[in-house]
């Protein structure tokens, strides 16, 4: 039984495997690229930790990946390893690109494109290609009124994004935002039941509507989506709409932690896309 961490921008990801079934995954929001003093951010993310590891409460090996904020911060990564006694690294954008890619196309086979949505960044990437964009969540919170209720800068943010898109086709949709309009449209929070479920821009649409006459209390009440992500799930619709305005989306509750966790129980992190002797990761 293995335990890999995605820590990432908007949310840290629990994600406990065993034998190729996965016996535990829960999100719990944390928004540490609002925080911009790093000992709150130090304490925020401690705390978090602190009751994954109460809820966990297992003895078994638990691995740490960390993405875009670490990358801006990789002391802080170092400092929560050695704190909580952890092991892994931080990602690269290479690295999570084509890792969270591998969690819906282990063989590079498929003719897809997969858009990982964050925090700090949006990772596009096909089989062979992978572009990161500063296009995270809280970035476009930063550059526009997307706050609840109104989110008046919607469609101004929407051009924005639409117009940095590259060319692209059957787009899968990865991260917190996706997952979180996938449970819009049907009323509730499961991961099993909201895998493999299809976005369209009709849905993105109402759920645009929906949200904009809400308040972040009120959608909390809802008790939908995880608390904390009511005040990113207007950003993540920004980039959702731009993605369906061209092609519908196949919604995905995988990520790169699925293929860590399997890699990591069969004993060796490697990197197929690269064809030379740095493609095995020494943990």
């Amino acid at each position: 039984m293995t335990a890999v961490l995605d820590l990432g921008s908007n949310s840290f990801i629990i994600l406990v495997y065993d034998k190729g079934e996965v016996v535990l995954e829960k999100v719990y929001e944390v928004g540490l690229k609002a925080i911009k003093e790093e000992q709150e951010a130090f304490a925020k993310a401690s705390c978090v930790l602190d009751e994954i590891m109460r809820e966990l409460n297992l003895k078994i090996p638990i691995y740490a990946f960390g993405t875009a904020v670490f990358r801006e911060r990789p002391d802080l990564f170092q400092k929560l390893l050695s704190t909580f006694g952890l092991k892994g690294f931080v990602l690269s954008e290479e690295e999570e690109a084509f890792f969270t890619y591998m969690c819906v196309d282990e063989s590079f086979e498929k003719d897809l494109t997969v858009f990982d949505l964050g925090g700090g960044s949006l990772e596009i990437v096909k089989k062979k290609w992978f572009v990161s964009l500063p296009l995270g969540t809280h970035v476009l919170n930063s550059l526009f009124d997307l706050s609840l209720p109104g989110a008046r800068d919607f469609e101004k943010a929407l051009d924005y994004v639409s117009e940095r898109l590259p060319e692209f086709h059957s787009p899968v949709g990865i991260g917190g935002s996706f997952v979180s309009l996938a449970a819009l449209k049907v009323g509730k929070w499961d991961l099993g039941m909201l895998d493999g479920i299809t976005l369209t821009l009709e849905d993105v649409e109402r759920a645009r509507e929906f949200l904009k006459s809400k308040t972040y209390e009120q959608i909390k009440q809802l008790k939908i989506i995880p608390i904390g992500r009511e005040r990113t799930i207007v950003a993540g619709s920004v980039v959702a709409a731009a993605v369906a305005k061209r092609e519908e989306i196949k919604v995905s509750t995988k990520g790169f932690r699925h293929t860590l966790a399997k890699m990591i129980e069969n004993g060796v992190i490697t990197k197929p896309w690269v064809n030379s002797e740095n493609s095995v990761v020494r943990l």
